[in-house]
């Protein structure tokens, strides 16, 4: 099982989620923001570096116009103190390579230490042979491991600056070792973004997937930002599709209803502290707060937030970010059990 909820359920924990979905349906219902309690999940950025130069990642392509840096360890240890006895699951990711930040170790072993779980997402180039001890030391209750082309060709179209061969042997190494020290960390779920050039190896990744020895395998639709970049990686199948293309145009399949419980049940805090709405905001364009000495409480209840989730009960589709957002749309995973 990938979560057991009743391990990190305190009685504060499982009150501050009754209330913040009752907060949530009211908000919905009257369309003003009420929020009662906390966030139940956290993303909390490690850096906004990367290796990579993915053509659909801000962060890669090096297109994001806030600065880029580390997250300090005792600024991060400072979120976790204020917000573990209301919130249970921390996301250690948000753009970049999460392992870039030499500090990661310490910063999963804290989280772990006030019962919190902890998913990290990686491209797996930080991960080999000599290392995957010492990673499986420090891990993460769950690792996310991306890789998208079972080839160098297909994998390369995407993952520019990096190998399939390096990512398979981290991966190989990492779960070979884990089996050798008889470990049940980190559940390892294997994530294949769905493109044009390598929709058909689904049946060759699950193969993959069992023979590697992952917990899970996810296909994820693709997120594109162009009709150019549409055209070139969205597969021909439109079942891994999350849009419609049609006379030069890209939109969404699904409707973008004037509300969202990401904003009350979730939030994301950048490397150098801002808050911003959602994982959406990658460039911060949003920002609803810093935290910048401040309890997040303060950042959470602000006027600024709450003016933002006003703006969605009204009109979702008016905000920039909501409209290439999967949220309450069934259209961005597709999850087969090992």
């Amino acid at each position: 099982m990938e979560i057991n909820l009743i391990k990190y359920f305190t009685p504060k924990r499982a009150i501050n989620a009754a209330i913040i979905l009752l907060s949530f349906n009211i908000s919905k219902f009257t369309k003003k923001p009420v929020v009662w309690g906390m966030p139940v999940s956290y993303s909390i950025e490690p850096t906004n570096h990367c290796n990579l130069k993915c053509p659909e990642c801000p962060s890669g392509m090096g297109v994001l116009t806030r600065p880029l840096g580390l997250l300090n360890f005792e600024d991060f240890k400072n979120i976790v103190d204020e917000v573990y006895k209301t919130g249970f699951y921390i996301q250690l990711f948000f753009q970049g390579e999460p392992f870039i930040n030499k500090n990661l170790d310490k910063m999963i072993g804290y989280a772990q230490s006030k019962n919190m779980y902890v998913s990290i997402s990686t491209n797996g180039h930080f991960i080999n042979e000599e290392n995957a001890e010492t990673v499986l030391q420090h891990a993460p209750d769950k690792l996310i491991y991306s890789i998208d082309g079972l080839d160098e060709e297909s994998y390369q179209n995407y993952r520019i600056g990096g190998t399939f061969e390096q990512a398979d042997n981290g991966l190989r190494s990492l779960i070979k070792k884990k089996k050798e020290l008889k470990l049940k960390k980190p559940f390892v779920e294997l994530q294949f973004i769905v493109m044009k050039q390598n929709e058909n190896q689904l049946d060759d990744v699950l193969s993959y997937g069992e023979e590697a020895g992952v917990d899970k395998v996810v296909f994820k639709t693709m997120q594109v930002s162009s009709y150019e970049n549409a055209a070139k990686f969205l597969p021909s199948n439109k079942k891994f599709r999350r849009y419609i293309i049609e006379n030069g145009n890209f939109s969404f399949k699904g409707k973008i209803k004037n509300h969202c419980f990401a904003l009350w049940r979730t939030s994301v805090i950048t490397w150098d502290g801002k808050v911003v709405p959602c994982c959406f905001d990658k460039d911060a364009g949003h920002q609803v707060g810093a935290m910048n000495g401040k309890a997040f409480e303060n950042v959470w209840n602000s006027q600024d937030f709450n003016q933002f989730r006003a703006k969605i009960l009204r009109n979702r589709k008016s905000v920039d970010i909501c409209t290439n957002c999967t949220e309450g749309l069934k259209v961005n995973i597709f999850e087969i059990e090992q």
